[in-house]
């Protein structure tokens, strides 16, 4: 099956509702190479030296970092509220966004991850019925922004799809992969207005 039959299909499932099958269409897009990536730098940087000097995730923070607010902290955060300012965007052009993910296992209260966003995965994010997959229609502004916030940490792994759009976002840290078969031209002026790249 081609690239864009897939994206066809995610996108179709999602407005049915039919987890399973979109769970095994989302499995079948690692298959393919993603025609880009929204990411906080405009190239991949090649050398890791240089990289691991500047690199900002959220496990290199520590609790004091949120305390404290240190030099880390403000580089994560700024970087998290490029992300969440463009979701956002696309969230609020789209009159159905969806989001599919799947819940750390095991998910350890006791771990930094759990304690600073401790709100977001309180926030309809854990739902009463674990199933292993979760596909919700975003309807609610928090829900958005909880769930990027547990993407951006690299503790949820998330898709959102965009059936108007036909695109499908997939990510956990500070980047996600974008599978569309269509111009991002739009995408890409949002994203550089907001100081992320398309690559």
């Amino acid at each position: 099956m081609s690239l864009e039959k897939i994206i066809d299909c995610i996108c179709k499932e999602a407005t049915n509702k039919d987890r399973k099958k979109l769970e095994e269409l989302l499995e079948q897009l690692y298959d393919y190479e993603s025609t880009k990536i929204l990411d906080i730098y405009p190239y991949q940087i090649q050398s890791n030296e240089k990289y691991s000097q500047v690199e900002v995730f959220f496990d290199k923070l520590e609790m004091v970092d949120f305390q404290q607010k240190t030099q880390d902290y403000h580089s994560y955060q700024k970087s998290l509220e490029k992300f969440e300012r463009f979701f956002e965007l696309m969230w609020l052009k789209s009159s159905e966004f969806y989001a599919f993910y799947y819940l750390p296992d095991p998910l350890y209260k006791d771990q930094l991850y759990y304690k600073v966003y401790e709100n977001e995965w309180n926030n309809k994010i854990i739902p009463k019925d674990l199933t292993e997959g979760i596909l919700l229609n975003i309807d609610e502004y928090t829900m958005l922004i909880s769930l990027i916030k547990l993407a951006v940490s690299d503790y949820l792994h998330l898709h959102f799809i965009l059936p108007e759009e036909n695109i499908v976002f997939s990510g956990n840290g500070l980047a996600f992969l974008i599978y569309s078969q269509h111009n991002l031209e739009l995408l890409e002026k949002v994203a550089n207005t907001e100081g992320l790249y398309i690559r």
